[in-house]
C-alpha cells in the first residue's frame, strides 16, 4: 500500500514539475526577445548619444560641401558638369566621428593633385608660358619657404589666405595668444621669418619641400577681392582712396548731381572699367589682391606637389597637413569669410551687370588662371555672345 502512494507522489510531482516548466517557457521567451531588444538600444545609444553625435562606435560619414545657392540652381548644376573629373569625385574625404577632423583616402587625393599638377604642366607647354619672356619671367618674390617644416607656399590673396598666413605664423614659431592681440599686420609678422627669396633659392628650397598654391575660380576671386576691398574699404585706407579715385573718373552723373550725392563706393561696372584700363597700360603694376596667379607666382616655372582648390579646400587642405605631416601644429580653419552675400550668389548678381565687352575683357585677362587650373566660364557666356 505505500508503495503505491509513494507512486502515486512521483506522478503527481513529475506532473507539476512538467506543467510548470510549460507555464515558464512564454516567459523565458519574451525575457529573451526583450532582452535582444535592449541591448540593440544601448548599443545604438552608445553609438549615437543622446545629441545624436556619434562616440565608440566609428561610423564614418561621406561628407558633402554646401549645395548650390538655390535662386541660381541651374547655373550651378550646369557647373558642376564643367568641372574636372577630379571636382566631380570630390566627396572621399570621411568625417572622423570622434574628433570632428577628416581622415582622407590618400590614394585618391594623390590622384587628384597628379591630375591637377599634369594639367597645369601640359597647358604650361602648350601656351608656352614655361620658356622666359621679356614681360614674363620666374617670379619668386611671393613665396614663403619654411625651411623648418619643408614647406613651400605661393600666397594667392582671396584664395584662402588669411587663414594660410596665420599657419605659416604659427609655424614660424608666434603663439595663438600673440597672433590674437597683436596689431601688426599678418604679412609683415610673416616677412620677419620668411625672407623674400631669390628664384634660385626658392627652386632649391622646392627641391627637399612640399611646395602647394591655392587657387580659385578667377571670376569669383576677383568678387571676393572687389566686395573686401573696395565694397568695404576701411576708411582712409589704399583702396579707400583707389574707391574715391574710381567714382571720379568713371561714375555718369546727371546734370548737376554730385558725386558725394550717389553711393559711396564703386559699382563692380565701374571697378571692372578701372581694372580693364589698367590692363591696357603694361607697365601699370596690378594689386596683388586681383593680378592673376599666372603673373602672381608664375607657377609655370616652378614644381608644385600640391594645388589645392577654393572650391575643395577642406578636403584639399586636409590631404596638404597630412602629407606634411604638421597636425600637431596647425588645424584646418577658415579665417576673414568675409562679409555679405555668399560669393557665388553675388558673383551672379554682380555680372548680369556687366556687358558683353567687359566680360571678354575679364577673361581675356584672366585667361590663362582659366587654362592652367581648369575652371570654366561657360555660365558667364551663357546668353552672351563671345
Amino acid at each position: 500500500m505505500k508503495g503505491l502512494n509513494r507512486t502515486k507522489c512521483r506522478i503527481v510531482r513529475r506532473l507539476f514539475l512538467f506543467f510548470a516548466t510549460l507555464s515558464v517557457i512564454p516567459f523565458t521567451v519574451l525575457y529573451l526577445v526583450t532582452s535582444d531588444h535592449l541591448y540593440r538600444f544601448r548599443a545604438y545609444n552608445y553609438g549615437t548619444g543622446t545629441n545624436g553625435s556619434r562616440h565608440q562606435l566609428q561610423y564614418h560619414a561621406v561628407h558633402h560641401p554646401p549645395p548650390a545657392v538655390v535662386h541660381h540652381q541651374q547655373q550651378q548644376q550646369h557647373r558642376k558638369h564643367q568641372q574636372t573629373h577630379d571636382q566631380q569625385l570630390q566627396h572621399k574625404a570621411i568625417k572622423n566621428s570622434t574628433s570632428n577632423q577628416y581622415q582622407i583616402d590618400m590614394d585618391y587625393m594623390k590622384h587628384r593633385m597628379e591630375d591637377r599638377v599634369t594639367r597645369l604642366n601640359d597647358k604650361c607647354n602648350e601656351y608656352r608660358l614655361n620658356e622666359p619672356k621679356q614681360n614674363y619671367k620666374p617670379k619668386a618674390w611671393e613665396y614663403l619657404i619654411n625651411r623648418e617644416y619643408h614647406l613651400v607656399w605661393c600666397n594667392v590673396f582671396k584664395a584662402a589666405s588669411t587663414s594660410w598666413m596665420y599657419n605659416f605664423n604659427l609655424l614660424a614659431g608666434y603663439t595663438p595668444e600673440f597672433l590674437k592681440k597683436t596689431k601688426d599686420v599678418p604679412l609683415q609678422l610673416a616677412r620677419q621669418r620668411y625672407p623674400r627669396p631669390s628664384v634660385d633659392a626658392l627652386r632649391e628650397a622646392i627641391n627637399g619641400s612640399i611646395s602647394f598654391v591655392i587657387v580659385r575660380h578667377p571670376f569669383e576671386r576677383l568678387v571676393s577681392a572687389y566686395k573686401d576691398k573696395i565694397q568695404y574699404a576701411l576708411p582712409n585706407s589704399h583702396h579707400h582712396k583707389l574707391g574715391i579715385r574710381i567714382i571720379q573718373k568713371y561714375r555718369k552723373l546727371a546734370k548737376g548731381q554730385q558725386p558725394w550725392n550717389t553711393q559711396k563706393y564703386p559699382t563692380f561696372s565701374e571697378f571692372v572699367n578701372y581694372l580693364l584700363d589698367e590692363v591696357r597700360h603694361p607697365h601699370t603694376e596690378i594689386d596683388m589682391h586681383w593680378i592673376p596667379v599666372t603673373y602672381f607666382c608664375t607657377p609655370c616655372f616652378f614644381h608644385y606637389d600640391v594645388i589645392a582648390k577654393f572650391e575643395t579646400l577642406e578636403e584639399d587642405q586636409n590631404y596638404l597637413i597630412a602629407e606634411a605631416q604638421l597636425g600637431h601644429m596647425i588645424k584646418p580653419q577658415w579665417r576673414n569669410a568675409g562679409k555679405g552675400a555668399h560669393t557665388n550668389d553675388l558673383v551672379v548678381k554682380l555680372f548680369t551687370e556687366l556687358d558683353d565687352e567687359q566680360v571678354r575683357g575679364l577673361y581675356e585677362y584672366y585667361k590663362y588662371d582659366f587654362e592652367l587650373f581648369g575652371y570654366s566660364t561657360e555660365e558667364y557666356f551663357s546668353g552672351r555672345g563671345r
